[in-house]
C-alpha cells in the first residue's frame, strides 16, 4: 500500500510525508516500531485535495481508496488506502459503520492544514470545526438509531445539534445516509480559507493541540529515509517535528498509543470474512 501511495504521488507530483509513528519508526528503527500496527502519512491540504480527486481511479482491485467521495461512512478527517483482499479494521469502525463499508487492512492519510496565526481566529475556527464534528456524529447516531442498532451515547447527544443545522440550512431529509456536503463543510472549516500561515497542524484530528502543530517551514523540504525494504519521504526537519510531538522521542515507550485494531486477517478478503464470521464478532 505504501508503494501504491508513492506511485500515485509521483505521477501527480504530490508531496507526502511520513508522520506520527511511521516517521518515528523511520528515524529511530529504519522501519516499523516493533509494536506498531499501522502506517500514517501527511499531505498538505492542496495536495490532499488533489489526492482525493485522483486516487480513487488509480486504485483498482485489490486496492481501494476510501474517502468521503467513495465511501458513504468514510471519515471526514482522513483517507484510508485499503487492500480488499485482506481484513483489518478498528473497534470504532466495528461499532459505527455500515455493513458495506470496506474493511480491508489500511494505511492512514491525513490532511495537514495551515493554522490561523491569531488566537481569536483559532478560537473561532475551533468552535466551527467542533460544531461540524458533532453534527457529523449526530447524523451517524441518527442513522444507527433508525436502523435499530446500538448507538454511541455521546454521539446520540449530538443529534439535536445536527437536526438544528439541517433546519437552519433548509435541509428536509436529515436522515439521508449520504452527508458528503457536511463532511465537505467540515474540511473547509479546517482549511479556514488560508493559503499560508506560520504553523501547520492536523486540525481535522487534533484541532489546535499544541503537540500536533509545527512550524510550516519544517515541511518546506523533504528527505528519503530507509523504511524496512524500501524508503519513505520525511520532512527534512524531522527531529524538530518529533520533539514537538513526542518530547524525548529517542527513548522507546511501549503501550502509550491509543490504537484499537479490532480484527486483522491478512489472508482473508474482508467481504468473505464478514460473510463467514461477521455475525460472531
Amino acid at each position: 500500500m505504501l508503494e501504491k501511495l508513492k506511485e500515485i504521488c509521483k505521477k501527480y507530483e504530490l508531496t507526502y510525508f511520513a508522520s506520527d509513528g511511521t516517521l518515528l519508526g523511520a528515524v529511530r528503527h529504519k522501519g516499523f516500531i516493533p509494536w506498531d500496527d499501522d502506517m500514517d502519512f501527511f499531505l498538505l491540504w492542496p495536495d490532499y485535495q488533489k489526492l482525493m480527486e485522483v486516487a480513487p481511479r488509480e486504485c483498482q482491485y485489490p486496492f481501494f481508496f476510501q474517502c468521503i467521495y467513495t465511501e458513504q461512512d468514510a471519515m471526514a478527517n482522513a483517507c484510508r488506502l485499503r487492500r480488499c483482499d485482506t481484513t483489518g479494521f478498528t473497534k470504532w469502525e466495528h461499532e459505527n459503520v455500515g455493513s458495506g463499508y470496506n474493511r480491508g487492512v489500511f494505511i492512514d492519510v491525513f490532511p495537514l492544514f495551515y493554522v490561523p496565526d491569531s488566537e481569536e481566529e483559532r478560537a473561532n475556527q475551533k468552535e466551527t470545526v467542533m460544531h461540524l464534528w458533532r453534527c457529523i456524529h449526530g447524523h451517524d447516531a441518527l442513522i444507527r438509531r433508525g436502523e435499530g442498532k446500538a448507538v454511541n451515547e455521546q454521539y446520540e447527544s449530538f443529534i439535536p445539534e445536527y437536526l438544528e443545522l439541517c433546519r437552519s440550512m433548509g435541509i428536509s431529509k436529515a436522515e439521508e445516509p449520504d452527508i458528503v456536503w457536511l463532511k465537505e463543510e467540515y474540511l473547509k472549516a479546517c482549511a479556514w480559507g488560508l493559503r499560508e500561515a506560520k504553523e501547520v497542524g492536523v486540525t481535522s484530528i487534533r484541532c489546535h493541540a499544541p503537540h500536533m502543530m509545527w512550524n510550516a517551514e519544517w515541511f518546506d523540504h523533504s528527505v528519503e529515509l530507509p523504511f524496512e525494504s524500501t524508503a519513505v519521504n520525511c520532512p527534512a526537519q524531522y527531529e524538530k517535528i518529533l520533539e514537538r510531538e513526542y518530547g524525548d522521542w529517542r527513548t522507546p515507550v511501549r503501550g502509550s498509543a491509543d490504537h484499537e485494531m479490532f480484527v486483522v486477517d491478512t489472508e482473508t478478503p474482508w467481504e468473505q470474512f464478514m460473510e463467514e464470521r461477521g455475525a460472531l464478532i
